[in-house]
């Protein structure tokens, strides 16, 4: 799995798997680098990127918001790891970023290739917080990035690579009418139904949304037999979360009976899922900073109202 790399100046908390405790780069109380349980947030918990170029391709040196200072991992100076000014002045400032696999695939260690030397936070044994050699692993040394708040900007749709499955006629009501009188009659029928339609946001690729976060936009739904969006009417969903919501059909027709004729009224619609390439676009509401998101948007949903009559 590809791991996400964010832009700098977009913050993020390291989060210990196994502690569950936030590193914390702080001036004026010691420890200056460490980590605590990450009940309460604050900005000395708050890290963002530098990005290596030339030599340091794919390496990063890890700065703290607060401090403004940039980690280190030694093999043997004491301490071993902690922050210095410089942004990434001494080699000792890079970490590789290495992403897991199987339990571990949405985690990464932090590894510092000069020294050879990976990070770990631990609470079963002393000491808590460190380094030690990386070529031999431990659940202590795996993390994850927690993004700072986020604003949904908006989502654009690939509605060419858009997909229409399993299309089904679906029966909203059937209604019968009887003249029962010697001479023709008119009548009329009247239709209200309710059809629930359904909508998934899956994720692929790119920033990673935390599952839960709530935003309003349009969706994708068929004319005509193609795939359109919505040019008025915004929903609320939660992302990763399937969201049900109710679309009305209402309709009003009239039918001529004749003397003694029974009128049978059948109201349907197309019901199919739909498949939508998405991008969503997000801002750092503390920076600005925008980033996306891609993936692929899912919906069951109903299209092309008909009516049909069979007098008895």
């Amino acid at each position: 799995m590809l791991m996400y790399i964010p832009p700098e100046d977009l913050y993020f908390r390291l989060t210990g798997i196994q502690s569950q405790h936030v590193l914390h780069s702080r001036l004026g109380r010691d420890p200056e680098v460490w980590h605590y349980k990450g009940n309460s947030r604050s900005d000395d918990q708050l890290f963002s990127l530098i990005h290596g170029t030339g030599k340091k391709d794919r390496l990063y040196a890890i700065k703290g918001k607060k401090s403004g200072k940039v980690l280190f991992s030694h093999l043997s100076l004491d301490p071993q790891v902690g922050h210095i000014n410089g942004d990434g002045k001494y080699n000792t400032n890079w970490f590789d970023l290495e992403v897991g696999a199987g339990e571990h695939r949405k985690h990464f260690r932090i590894v510092c290739p000069v020294s050879g030397e990976v990070l770990f936070s631990r609470m079963n044994k002393d000491p808590h917080f460190g380094n030690y050699t990386r070529t031999v692993y431990s659940d202590d040394q795996w993390f994850t990035m927690d993004f700072e708040d986020m604003v949904v900007k908006g989502v654009d749709y690939d509605i060419a690579k858009g997909k229409i499955l399993a299309v089904t006629p679906h029966v909203l009501a059937n209604q019968t009418l009887t003249n029962n009188l010697d001479d023709e009659q008119e009548m009329a029928f009247h239709f209200s139904e309710t059809v629930t339609h359904t909508s998934t946001f899956q994720y692929t690729t790119g920033f990673t949304i935390e599952v839960g976060t709530e935003f309003s936009v349009k969706l994708p739904f068929v004319a005509e037999s193609k795939i359109s969006v919505s040019v008025s009417h915004s929903n609320k969903f939660t992302f990763g979360r399937e969201t049900s919501f109710s679309k009305m059909y209402t309709v009003e027709f009239p039918v001529k009976a004749g003397p003694k004729k029974t009128v049978h009224g059948v109201l349907s619609v197309q019901e199919g899922t739909l498949e939508v390439p998405y991008t969503i676009h997000l801002t750092s509401k503390s920076t600005g900073v925008w980033v996306e998101a891609k993936g692929i948007w899912h919906g069951v949903s109903s299209w092309e109202l008909c009516h049909n009559i069979h007098i008895e």
